[in-house]
């Protein structure tokens, strides 16, 4: 059996530059995933790309998978955290549910598309994925903030039974907006695909 590498970091930082330090070395490790696959990232790398000695690196990173899985931790917080505000925007809007369920689907493909090439070099490439506890978390987190807005707007959305619809609706529609950001086929235009996924999602409203 393939030994599972330590994910953890070290210690967390607590003052600003070590703050600082743990953020460039984040932003190094995602940007060097993202664009040049996960055998090109390797701990040296990535502190002459963040200007970071090697000894600080290891003062917080074990190994390489250790900044990985921090890197990827830390897009899908962002994710998670665009997402909710997303649909907080959304629920303020007039004309709903249209207006509001189409700025949600916005923001989420938003979210994802501003880290879609990391994203996708993620799910192609990294090994242990899968033992980051916020991508086995994000489903649930997504399934929370749905939850949300589904109380929020019961006056003019209405199921027979509300949680298991937007527990499905949900599920669904983020493994469309995933599909959508990471692997639309080139005959389809992102704004074709949203516009048809808000039309097919009223339709089941």
């Amino acid at each position: 059996m393939a030994q599972v590498p330590d994910l953890r970091i070290k210690k967390q930082p607590t003052q600003g530059r070590a703050k600082a330090t743990v953020e460039a070395l984040l932003d190094s490790a995602a940007q060097l995933l993202a664009s040049e696959g996960y055998a090109a990232v390797s701990t040296n790398r990535v502190a002459e790309r963040a200007g970071v000695s090697i000894g600080s690196l290891y003062e917080y990173f074990p190994n390489k998978q250790a900044l990985i899985a921090e890197a990827l931790a830390r897009a899908l917080r962002e994710v998670v955290g665009e997402t909710t505000a997303g649909l907080r925007e959304a629920l303020a809007l007039p004309d709903q549910p249209r207006a509001g369920i189409d700025h949600w689907m916005r923001a989420m493909v938003a979210a994802m598309e501003k880290r879609d090439a990391l994203l996708r070099a993620a799910l192609r490439e990294v090994p242990f994925l899968w033992q980051i506890r916020e991508l086995r978390e994000l489903s649930d987190m997504l399934q929370q903030v749905a939850q949300e807005g589904r109380l929020k707007s019961s006056r003019v959305v209405h199921f027979e039974d509300p949680e298991a619809s937007t527990w499905l609706l949900m599920s669904m529609v983020w493994s469309a907006i995933l599909q959508t950001v990471l692997y639309r086929p080139s005959h389809l235009s992102r704004e074709r695909l949203v516009h048809t996924l808000v039309d097919m999602v009223l339709k089941l409203l």
